[in-house]
């Protein structure tokens, strides 16, 4: 598995090279726009399209750490932490293109379109994404929901032929950086 730190570098990489993105690049006014870049059991790699009103919803990674790097446009990240009282707090920080943060699985995050341009990333998740975590507001604080990477590809749609990029399109091997 890779370190927080290898996942930021190698989201960057990718990130500067869109040899390995451009051509799945695809906006949509209706819905979040995600492809699947790369998959082995140590990492994931996904290209994520964004515009106004398009969010993630709170979630969180389960066993997987990882990294995004903003390629154009900016989104806004909504986490939780601590404060010095205890307390759990909500804080929003903007991130535009260019800029790169990791997490670990334990996280819980949203992100968000910004405002303004498209924006589109790149997230990079070690080990491979198999569960992740889905929050909605129940009695007395946020619920949990588990999902399957099978549920959440199956959500998205079968995915279409290699010539026409889509929702929950199958991984391609990437080159190495």
């Amino acid at each position: 598995n890779l370190t927080r730190p290898q996942l930021a570098d190698l989201a960057v990489a990718l990130g500067r090279e869109p040899r390995f993105w451009a051509e799945h690049l695809r906006h949509d006014p209706n819905t979040r726009y995600f492809n699947q870049l790369y998959r082995d059991l140590n990492v994931d790699i996904w290209l994520i399209c964004w515009l106004q009103a398009q969010d993630t919803g709170y979630h969180d990674h389960d066993l997987s750490s990882g990294a995004v790097y903003i390629v154009e446009g900016a989104l806004c990240e909504d986490y939780f932490h601590r404060d010095a009282g205890g307390w759990i707090q909500v804080e929003t920080r903007k991130r535009p293109a260019g800029q790169v943060f990791d997490f670990d699985g334990s996280s819980i995050h949203g992100l968000r379109h910004a405002g303004g341009p498209p924006a589109s990333s790149i997230h990079v998740y070690s080990p491979a994404l198999w569960r992740m975590g889905y929050y909605e507001p129940g009695e007395g604080g946020l619920r949990r929901m588990s999902i399957t990477y099978a549920d959440e590809m199956a959500a998205s749609g079968p995915p279409l032929p290699e010539s026409q990029p889509g929702r929950g399109e199958a991984a391609r091997p990437l080159e190495p950086v």
